[in-house]
Parts: C-alpha cells; sequence; structure tokens
C-alpha cells in the first residue's frame, strides 16, 4: 500500500476525467487517473460534437484553439421530414469558439492526454482496473489490478469518471434512476466526400431508413458520422456478411467510394444517479448522467461537471472554503442533468412515441409539416446542448436581483493589450466586473474594493465607456491597484451583453457562470463580503438535505 496520499484520485482517462485533471492542474491542484486499459483507444468517433461554451473550459489550459482548428465548426442544423427539408436553424458564429465543432471524441483525448503529461500535477496510471473502494472520514482507498498485481491507493478525494457502465458507481451502491430504451442505434463513420454542406443533417422517416431516423454528421478529413435508428430485428453482422450494410450505406450516400472507419451499435439511456457527492467520492460524466445524443449533452455536460467540481476542490482543499461548498456541486450539476433529461424526453417521446395515439399524432404532424411553416416548428429534431443556468444554487444570488445571475457569462470583444474578448479573462479565481462612471471612480472602487478578498483570488476588471476620456488611454492599468484590467466598451458592448448599469459590479466563478451583484456598488467594501458568499453555501444544500435524510 503507497504511503503517499495522493490529492484527487480520478477513475477514468476519458474525456471528463482527463479535462478534470487538467483544470485542477490549472487550479495548482495535483492529481492521478485510472484507466483499466492499457493505453488510450480509438473508438470511432463516437462523442462527436464539442459546444463552443465548452471549448472555453478547455481553452483555461490550451487546448481549444487545436480543437476549434481542426475541428469542422457549423452553424446550420437542417430538419428533413420524408427526403424534403422542412427546417434550418441557424446559430450565430461566436467571436470565440463554435457555436458547435464536430471532431472525434478519440482527438479531443489525444489532446488532454498531450496536456496532462506536460504537466508535473497530473499522472495517469494506465492498466489499473478499480475493483474495490472504501472511505472514512479523511480519506478514500481504492485497489487495482495492476500489470503488477493488485495495489491499494488513499486519496483525499475520489472522482468517478469512468463511463455509462461506472464499477464504482456499482461498488459505491449509488441509485442510479431513470431507464434505458429498448431501441438500437447503428454509428457509422465513412471516409466519403459527399456533395453536402457541412452542416447537421436530421431525416424523418427518409426513403434511406423508413419509419425511423437518421441523422448525418460531418468530422475533420472528410470522415461522415451517420446514426440510423434500428429496427429491433436488424443484425448488422449479418448485413456486414451478406452484402446489406453496402446498400444501407449506398441508399444514404449514392454510389461513390467510401471507406467504412468505423461501425457500432448501441442503446441509449436516460439516468442519473441519485447524489452526485458520496462522501469524498463525486460522480462526473457518464458516470454520473447517461443521456441519448440527440443536441450533443453527454461529453459536454459531463466537461461541464469536471470545471464546477474543480474549483471547489481547489477552494476547499486549499482552506479558503468549507467542505460544504462541495455539496453544491450536487445542488448544481444535478439539476442540469434533470434539465438535460427533460430536454431528451420531450425528444424521446417525439422519435419515438409511446403510444399508438402519439404515433398517429405524430405521423399527422409531420404530414402537415411540409406545407405548414407552423406545424415544421413542432418538429423535434432535438435541441442542441447549451450551458445550464444555475437558478436554485446556494451560492449564486437570486436571479431577481439581475437576470443573468446564474449563467454563463456573455462574450463580448474588448480593447485591451492581449485581450481579444472578455472571456479569456475568467477562469483562475473570481472576477469582479465593474462597469465604472469614469476613471477617478474606477479607481477609487478597485482601491477599496481589493483591500479585502476574504483570502480569495480575485481579479477586478474596470470596464470604461467608450466617450469616457482618459489618460493613460484604455487597456493601461498602470494608475490603477494590482489585480486590474481596464476594458473599452466599445459602443457599449459589453453594458448591454451583461445588462449591466452604470456604477454596478457583478461577480463572475472560476467556471464562468455569474454569482453575483455587489448590493451596493457605492459601498465596494462589500465586494469581499460578495465573494465569499459565492464560495459559501449560506443555505443547507440538496445534498446535505439528502445525506441528512439517509
Amino acid at each position: 500500500m503507497t504511503s503517499n496520499l495522493i490529492p484527487v484520485g480520478i477513475v477514468g482517462a476519458g474525456p471528463v476525467g482527463m479535462a478534470l485533471a487538467a483544470r485542477l492542474a490549472s487550479f495548482g491542484i495535483p492529481s492521478v487517473l485510472f484507466e483499466r486499459d492499457p493505453e488510450l483507444r480509438k473508438q470511432g468517433s463516437k462523442a462527436c460534437l464539442i459546444q463552443g461554451d465548452v471549448l472555453e473550459v478547455l481553452d483555461k489550459f490550451g487546448c481549444a484553439e487545436t480543437i476549434g482548428a481542426e475541428g469542422v465548426t457549423w452553424t446550420t442544423a437542417r430538419t428533413y421530414v420524408r427526403g424534403k427539408e422542412i427546417r434550418a436553424a441557424e446559430y450565430p458564429r461566436r467571436i470565440g469558439y463554435g457555436p458547435f465543432v464536430n471532431i472525434s471524441q478519440f482527438r479531443i483525448e489525444q489532446l488532454l492526454l498531450e496536456k496532462i503529461q506536460e504537466s508535473p500535477l497530473t499522472e495517469v496510471h494506465w492498466a489499473h482496473e478499480i475493483t474495490a473502494v472504501s472511505q472514512d472520514d479523511d480519506a478514500v482507498t481504492v485497489t487495482a489490478d495492476t500489470p503488477d498485481g493488485p495495489r491499494s491507493y488513499t486519496c483525499r478525494y475520489v472522482v468517478a469518471c469512468d463511463g455509462v457502465r461506472s464499477p464504482m458507481r456499482k461498488m459505491t451502491g449509488v441509485a442510479w434512476t431513470g431507464y434505458s430504451h429498448k431501441d438500437r442505434f447503428l454509428i457509422t463513420d465513412l471516409k466519403v466526400k459527399l456533395p453536402l454542406p457541412k452542416e447537421r443533417h436530421f431525416h424523418y422517416d427518409p426513403p434511406f431508413n423508413p419509419g425511423r431516423q437518421l441523422v448525418m454528421h460531418p468530422q475533420p478529413n472528410d470522415i461522415w458520422r451517420i446514426d440510423w435508428q434500428l429496427a429491433p430485428e436488424t443484425d448488422i453482422e449479418a448485413e456486414r456478411a451478406d452484402g446489406r450494410f453496402d446498400r444501407r450505406v449506398r441508399a444514404v450516400i449514392g454510389d461513390v467510394d467510401y471507406e467504412i472507419d468505423w461501425v457500432s451499435t448501441y442503446r441509449f439511456h436516460q439516468r442519473v444517479v441519485e447524489k452526485f457527492r458520496l462522501g469524498r467520492i463525486f460522480f462526473a460524466g457518464d458516470s454520473a448522467h447517461s443521456l441519448p445524443p440527440y443536441g450533443s449533452r453527454g461529453m459536454n455536460s459531463g466537461i461541464q461537471d469536471a470545471d464546477n467540481l474543480a474549483w471547489k476542490l481547489a477552494l476547499v482543499m486549499e482552506g479558503k472554503a468549507e467542505d460544504s461548498l462541495l455539496d453544491t456541486y450536487h445542488d448544481e450539476r444535478y439539476a442540469a442533468a434533470k434539465e438535460n433529461l427533460a430536454v431528451t424526453e420531450a425528444t424521446i417521446k417525439f422519435m419515438v412515441p409511446p403510444t399508438l395515439a402519439r404515433r398517429w399524432a405524430r405521423k399527422v404532424l409531420l404530414t402537415l409539416s411540409h406545407p405548414f411553416q407552423r406545424v415544421r416548428d413542432r418538429v423535434n429534431s432535438g435541441k442542441m446542448a447549451e450551458p445550464h443556468t444555475y437558478t436554485a444554487s446556494p451560492v449564486v444570488e437570486s436571479a431577481d436581483r439581475h437576470p443573468l445571475l446564474g449563467s454563463f457569462a456573455p462574450d463580448a470583444r474588448v480593447a485591451a493589450p492581449g485581450v481579444r474578448r472578455v472571456r479569456e479573462l475568467y477562469g483562475q479565481g473570481f472576477t469582479g466586473l465593474y462597469f465604472a462612471p469614469d476613471r477617478a471612480a474606477a479607481r477609487e472602487f478597485a482601491e477599496r474594493a481589493l483591500a479585502d478578498t476574504r483570502g480569495l483570488d480575485a481579479r477586478l476588471v474596470v470596464v470604461l465607456r467608450e466617450g469616457e476620456r482618459a489618460v493613460p488611454t484604455a487597456g493601461d492599468a498602470s494608475d490603477m491597484p494590482a489585480g486590474v484590467t481596464v476594458l473599452r466598451d466599445r459602443d457599449s458592448v459589453l453594458s448591454h451583453a451583461y445588462r449591466a448599469a452604470e456604477g454596478s459590479c457583478l461577480i463572475v466563478r472560476p467556471d464562468g457562470h455569474i454569482a453575483a451583484l455587489l448590493p451596493d456598488a457605492s459601498r465596494p467594501e462589500g465586494f469581499g463580503a460578495s465573494l465569499s458568499r459565492c464560495a459559501q453555501a449560506v443555505t443547507p444544500s440538496v445534498a446535505a438535505r439528502v445525506v441528512a435524510a439517509a
């Protein structure tokens, strides 16, 4: 048994586990990943889409730019009924990343692995299959089957990122609520040149998959990911053996040359764990929630789990926040999972109607979708993923005080040396965003606000109106206290994006969510108190109540 206490043990070196390790390292927290496979394995495109807001998480440790450059960024989602297009949903292109970038999960894992291998704070133990786990008030002990035989490790905390079949979930006995769908789906990655725009293409009842659905996503290097909903009796291996699989493919892509890069079948799940926190053990990604692929919520929400947990673990482990802050991980990410499940459940009931009446109603709706615009808008082809707004969190102020509280902070172009957009300023500690009436007021506010940050890492971003004459020029903070960045708000873009009144100050958390509005900006001494409330649950959390009731 090792005598060294591992700060954070992470079970599973998939995209969520590696993102968590890299994010912890960005806060200076060491971690060890335990992965049962002997090396990184390619398993097709798998989670083939990453949302732009989620790339902001990877941007905090230097992976986003490569993914954005290599991936296929798209802005249009097309929906077809019986071979005819009925809708083209448009998503605005971002000034940062996205809105959506198609790239294989394996490529994301490769880039994450490169990043954590560069860090002295992260380590991967390959071919380590966790077979037992126990915990007490001080630590978690995991036992692993390794190439050198069984070995035990003691960790201060353990995070289970070991996938939808999660052995950690089974070993701890946490309830896995929800259901698994009976229908199967076929994933095929094809290397093929197609005369289609590189966008999302969703088909209801197409001639090449009658009565069911099919979705196509472009990937880099001329790879197209095609998902078929299968009939219950379908035998894909038999199809591949007798030539029917080739006919299935050609019915979609036509008579063109193609290569098969990956073939797999799966059943989707609608499930979530009852508790995201169990003492010193946490669940993240597919081990915490399993979702259908509609809207690409799986990996995206898992990386958001990691980002949410990382800053809270860092504060608690550094002695800057009480243990109760960790309970809010359950409060916030369980709510996010339930929202995702509600969205995908509505899509499932439309795609696979559970009753004869619903099937009849859907058939009528699809028939009427061609001639009637109002009917087209009711065809549910899956709402795309977006960050959850923490409206009921113990560490987020009520949205009654400001409409953006709890939401992921908007992005906007800014003018300052070395800064292109405001989201680049978030991610390490807390950020105060002060919309100053003038430079003199900004300097006074900064001096008084930063005099006491309650021991928390915090910076202040001062936003000056474009018309405000100032010497030094905007971006020069030489006349400001240390820890202040000065931005010029051209055309009031930033003020409008944040719905911010002159003289107001918003506080943005390390995960980029807006957590508080300073009660009285004329009293900047309250900045520290507001920061403290963002790092400490002021009311008993849901997780604490669940544990108390158990």
